[in-house]
């Protein structure tokens, strides 16, 4: 009987030949949309689950608070929480403190500059699922001036060699001597990680100020805490404000400041914890990645309808097989298991498609997504098992409808010609495609909502200039004459005409400054009237480099000595220290850390940051050779001798550094990669949805056709042109339409109102977003129903007629 029914199935799919192209074509982009999101969202999710005490590593984030706002959210807390946690509290097992470190590793003449170098305390490798290699992870990191490097690390310094007793100089001053070798921490780690230095070196450079290690106002030390197996986080956390108040309460109040500290899962790390101070790099987001899930539903469903739409429409065709068959004596079970088999092979050839193409186009999705997303997913056994889920659920959800309908006709009528559709099926048809109706006009509205944003936060005004600007990256190898030298080579770059400004700071735009100072106030203030404000460190040109305008008082002046002791605001500054104006504040003097500054002018607010955030309040001290950031002014008739040149001047100048660049502009834009990533998948994706809704629609408009193909052969002979006939087949979708756009607009305007909540400076959700996508979705729909109306309406009515 199996046989039978296989070989009847295959004489199906193969006769109608377009038939089941377009339902296996339609399916398998469908699946590939789906495999392929899912496997990007499984592989968020992935972020540390690889760690074996995963349930019970928790980061202590520190939020500051001045007169009851947040202030400032660290990754990087206080310095001694850590400890204090350890001694105070038995359901704190262990603990690792972590500060990263401004490395220039060399050995002999091969030096890099490293950004993923840490100081951290000796138990890492005892809570941390970190693979070493070589050592023992009780003393590796217990002596100072020892440290542990990945073996990509240490390929680079030593090529095949054994790292091991070997040594690395640290910023030209520091020996290490390598004491272990372990695995590159895995990709989907929110740690990034390249080497780690014994924290025992940390505390011996502190020498005298070692005792500052103690401090809860010293931050910018990660802490992680490992909790006992009994131990109920929630009841832990809420044992943490007492806990503040009896360690720091008199000092919080004097300065009316607070701190609250939580308790981060390392799972979650990645996806829901916001871009916070000394994090080890860009973390995902959770809220697209649960977006991105929702449309790889919304297309397997849209795929799933289209294939409910398609067989049904076929059904009429072959309701005088099953007839036939029922006279026969065929039983509806029967006829079930045979058109379920129907169903389960078309759906079998479209997986099978979308595995091939989920293979091949893996690559690229990684591109677009940034993310270097495993290249070898069919070996997870998690993977088969939704990819199986998937097309198990497909076969039994889209499979035993059209199966339930056509095995349900009944000879009598079908036989006689007097077979109609029930009025239930015509509903259950329409409400589909009204919800692909629905899911089209919202993913359109969300394609433009997020382009729209991104375009708004790049093109507008940032009250700075970031173009035509080179930047330098500062030496790390420093000496007592680095000043001069510093000088010097700023006026040499400068008597260049292809360089037309040079400036130092200790930050640019496009970056969150590091200095976050609190207790700042008016001389003349209380201190529990102070306030927390970023400070960055300026040259004398770094206001004039970069072309930020003046809203009262002056620049600093190198023809004022006096100006080491001054300062200058931005306006929310101004604002957040109670001035009335920013006239009011100039020639006042502030308490700055035991200092006594003066305020000789106010810049006007610009973006530092991205739009994302709204205006942080500056100040502004003058450091005349900052080495973080040296800014070049450039010409661009020439950029690359201009690069030449200023790599040239900087072997001379600042030997035994490495020569780093980038632009500015470039640098700047980086803070909407992610959002600008987003908004390419989603545009994808929601493409994709919108053509296989199409598919949809042309199913529906064939089952309307083969139902009325008599009213319109009537119709034809009573007069009615072609265009009228097309007209009246598109008027049964009209209502449709309207239906969807009543239930959509709503719909997507909570969706994207709630995504846009997370810009401080957004776009208004104007009416012409809803009503574009809808235009859309209707143009589209008329084309599909109207090429595929048109043949039936131009067709001639004897045809339709003839048996009648």
């Amino acid at each position: 009987m199996l046989r039978n029914y296989l070989k009847t199935a295959l004489r199906s799919v193969f006769k109608n030949k377009i038939f089941s192209i377009i339902n296996i074509m339609g399916l398998a982009i469908g699946m590939t949309a789906c495999l392929l999101i899912t496997h990007y969202v499984m592989h968020e999710l992935s972020y540390d689950q690889f760690q074996s005490k995963k349930d019970r590593i928790f980061r202590i984030q520190l939020d500051r608070h001045n007169k009851g706002v947040i202030t400032t959210r660290w990754a990087g807390g206080c310095a001694g929480i850590g400890p204090d946690l350890k001694t105070n509290f038995p359901e704190v097992m262990n603990y690792v403190r972590m500060i990263r470190s401004n490395a220039l590793l060399a050995n002999g003449d091969v030096f890099f500059k490293e950004d993923h170098v840490y100081y951290t305390s000796e138990d890492f490798f005892k809570i941390f699922s970190v693979k070493l290699i070589k050592g023992v992870d009780s003393t590796v990191l217990k002596e100072p001036y020892k440290m542990v490097v990945s073996q990509s690390l240490a390929k680079k310094y030593f090529g095949n060699e054994d790292p091991i007793g070997k040594t690395l100089r640290n910023n030209g001053n520091t020996d290490y001597e390598i004491v272990g070798l372990y695995e590159d921490v895995p990709e989907n780690s929110h740690m990034k990680i390249d080497a780690l230095l014994s924290f025992a070196t940390y505390v011996a450079l502190l020498k005298d100020n070692a005792a500052q290690l103690n401090s809860w106002q010293w931050d910018g030390f990660m802490t992680y805490v490992l909790l006992d197996e009994r131990t109920n986080p929630a009841v832990f956390k809420s044992k943490l404000p007492a806990f503040v108040e009896k360690h720091e309460g008199q000092v919080l109040k004097q300065d009316d400041a607070g701190m609250i500290f939580n308790l981060e899962p390392i799972t979650d790390i990645h996806l829901y914890s916001p871009n916070l101070m000394e994090e080890f790099g860009p973390n995902g987001n959770g809220k697209a990645v649960y977006f991105l899930a929702i449309i790889a539903g919304f297309i397997l469903l849209i795929a799933w309808i289209n294939y409910i739409n398609l067989a049904t429409a076929k059904s009429m065709e072959r309701a005088r097989e099953v007839g036939v068959r029922k006279v026969m004596g065929s039983f509806r079970s029967q006829l079930m298991r045979q058109f379920l088999l129907e169903s389960f092979l078309i759906k079998l050839g479209s997986f099978l498609l979308a595995l091939v193409l989920f293979w091949l186009l893996l690559p690229s999705f990684s591109d677009l997504t940034g993310r270097k997303l495993a290249d070898t997913p069919l070996q997870n056994p998690l993977f088969w098992l939704g990819a199986m889920g998937v097309f198990a659920i497909g076969v039994l959800l889209a499979g035993l409808y059209p199966a339930f309908v056509m095995s349900g006709f009944k000879p009598v009528q079908v036989l006689k010609g007097h077979f109609q559709a029930s009025a239930r099926g015509n509903y259950l048809r329409k409400g589909l495609v009204i919800f692909q109706f629905v899911s089209s006009i919202t993913l359109i509205v969300g394609t433009f909502t997020v382009y729209r944003q991104i375009a708004f936060m790049r093109d507008s005004d940032l009250g700075v200039t970031i173009e035509q600007t080179l930047v330098l990256r500062g030496p790390n190898i420093t000496d007592s004459t680095y000043v001069h030298r510093f000088d010097a080579f700023q006026n040499d770059l400068a008597a260049y005409p292809e360089i037309t400004k040079v400036c130092s700071s200790t930050s640019v735009p496009g970056r969150q400054p590091d200095w976050n100072a609190g207790g700042i106030r008016r001389v003349s203030e209380r201190p529990d009237q102070s306030n927390q404000y970023r400070v960055l460190g300026i040259d004398y040109d770094f206001v004039s480099t970069f072309q930020i305008q003046l809203k009262a008082g002056r620049d600093f002046s190198k023809d004022l000595k006096t100006d080491e002791s001054a300062v200058l605001f931005n306006e929310s500054a101004v604002k957040l220290m109670g001035f009335k104006s920013a006239e009011e504040a100039l020639e006042e003097k502030i308490y700055f850390w035991g200092d006594t500054f003066k305020i000789v002018g106010v810049l006007k607010d610009y973006r530092q940051e991205s739009l994302k955030k709204d205006f942080d309040p500056l100040i502004f001290r003058l450091i005349p050779a900052a080495n973080a950031y040296y800014s070049l002014r450039i010409k661009t008739d020439n950029i690359p001798q201009t690069i030449r040149l200023a790599e040239e001047k900087w072997k001379s100048y600042f030997p035994g550094n490495p020569f780093q660049f980038f632009f500015l502009d470039e640098y700047y834009d980086q803070q909407y990669k992610a959002d600008q990533q987003f908004g390419k998948v989603f545009g994808v994706f929601a493409g994709l949805a919108i053509f296989i809704a199409c598919l949809g629609l042309f199913g529906l408009s064939s089952y309307t056709v083969v139902q009325r193909t008599k009213e319109i052969g009537v119709r034809k002979v009573l007069g009615a042109s072609v265009v009228q006939v097309i007209t009246l087949l598109c008027k049964d979708f009209a209502l449709l339409v309207v239906m969807a756009v009543v239930v959509a607009v709503p719909v997507s305007w909570f969706v994207m109102n709630d995504w846009l909540s997370e810009f401080a400076n957004r776009i208004v959700l104007s009416w012409w977003i809803f009503v574009l996508p809808v235009l859309v979705v209707v143009l589209i729909a008329w084309i599909t129903i109207s090429t595929h109306t048109f043949r039936a309406a131009s067709a001639n009515p004897v045809e339709s007629l003839r048996y009648e």
